[in-house]
């Protein structure tokens, strides 16, 4: 329930992967490897503009200042520029060749050499901070910073409920996991026959590895952190996940904010881990703390939520205190979740030696009041919201 990433993990751990944001990857049951937070991809221009054509226009006062159009700039002729042209490279129509760029290709010599010269020192930037990033990884991370008092007050455990008919978080799961009417979540490793076209949500695929199933060859074709790109990419387009986002936002909102309450707001994981662990041979959650790994801040609150009812191995299994080592199985029913310290007390799992699936998600929020420096960019590898207070 950490982010621990693969070659930090146990020869003999058991994977799994989550739905996350900007990707998925083999990691300890289903923590996903989301793309940087912010760092959206943009749709294609109507002049066909790629990554690089996206980035920001010239800078006041710049070479290019004097030919700007109306948010363009202009070639000689005084027409607007096809951003892809500017930053030298082929129009995406032009390879389509079924459609002609309505913009100008006759970029200025002036303006080329501006935007080449821009664009390698993007490049160069990006490939500093790959570099510095991979390095920093290679390291142990900082130890964590001691929180004041009321920061360890907000993460002593504590068993909280919810109104499980106003909240469609649950509901919202079902659906982007394909149930069928009628169908529990509690009850998906009784599926009899898996349908040759793979499931929506890679968590499901996965889970139903770890249980022993034979899978589906169109399956096996889109596991893994390569492979499954378009599969993560049509998943996060769809409505089905687009809607359980918002059920999720709508949680925290209404539920999480209220444990911290702080007049500064939160900032929060998103999205959350999902969950799904069936009854299999092998534990999905090493024993481990937040803090050991990289991009946790040391005020980070965790909350664990079960949609089904769990108890013993089908439980979260946490410690009393940072380095007790006194584990005991978090018993929780649908409607109520647990909030701890999971940056510094040790947590786990067992193998699922129920007849029962348990279907979680989790999530860490940050107190704003707590930060002492920038807001957080990212939350392990997940990317952050935050929410001030205000329901909109």
């Amino acid at each position: 329930d950490g982010l621990p990433r693969p070659s930090d993990m146990p020869a003999n751990l058991e994977v799994d992967v989550v739905v996350g944001q900007g990707g998925a990857s083999a990691q300890q049951e289903g923590d996903a490897e989301p793309e940087p937070s912010g760092a959206k991809k943009r749709p294609l221009d109507d002049d066909g503009g790629s990554a690089a054509a996206a980035a920001a226009e010239p800078e006041a006062g710049g070479p290019a200042e004097q030919s700007r159009g109306k948010g363009r700039p202009l070639d000689e002729e005084g027409r607007p520029l096809c951003f892809a042209s500017l930053w030298g490279e082929q129009c995406a129509w032009e390879k389509k060749g079924d459609k002609v760029c309505r913009y100008s290709h006759c970029v200025p010599e002036l303006l080329l050499a501006e935007y080449a010269a821009r664009k390698a020192e993007l490049e160069k930037n990006a490939n500093k901070s790959s570099h510095d990033r991979a390095l920093e990884l290679t390291l142990p991370p900082p130890p964590p910073r001691p929180q004041p008092e009321w920061v360890e007050l907000l993460r002593v455990k504590r068993i909280f409920t919810f109104d499980t008919q106003t909240l469609t978080l649950a509901a919202h799961t079902r659906a982007l996991l394909e149930c069928a009417e009628g169908e529990g979540l509690a009850d998906l490793h009784r599926r009899a026959a898996l349908d040759a076209r793979p499931p929506m949500c890679p968590t499901l695929m996965h889970a139903f590895r770890l249980a022993g199933r034979k899978l589906p060859p169109a399956w096996g074709r889109i596991m893994g952190k390569e492979r499954n790109r378009n599969h993560i990419k049509q998943l996060h387009c769809s409505e089905l996940y687009q809607r359980w986002l918002q059920a999720y936002d709508e949680f925290v909102q209404a539920v999480i904010f209220p444990t911290i309450s702080d007049e500064q707001g939160i900032y929060y994981q998103r999205p959350p881990t999902l969950r799904i662990a069936m009854p299999a041979h092998a534990a999905t959650i090493g024993i481990h703390r937040d803090a050991d790994y990289h991009g946790h801040h040391s005020a980070e609150i965790n909350f664990w939520v079960p949609l089904v009812a769990v108890a013993d191995s089908t439980a979260l299994w946490l410690e009393s205190g940072p380095g007790r080592g006194d584990f005991r199985p978090i018993a929780l029913q649908p409607g109520e979740f647990v909030r701890f310290n999971g940056s510094l007390c040790h947590h786990h799992t067992v193998p699922n030696v129920t007849d029962t699936t348990r279907v979680s998600f989790d999530l860490r929020a940050i107190p704003a009041s707590a930060l002492d420096g920038p807001p957080p960019e990212h939350i392990g590898e997940y990317g952050v919201a935050f929410f001030d207070g205000k329901k909109k």
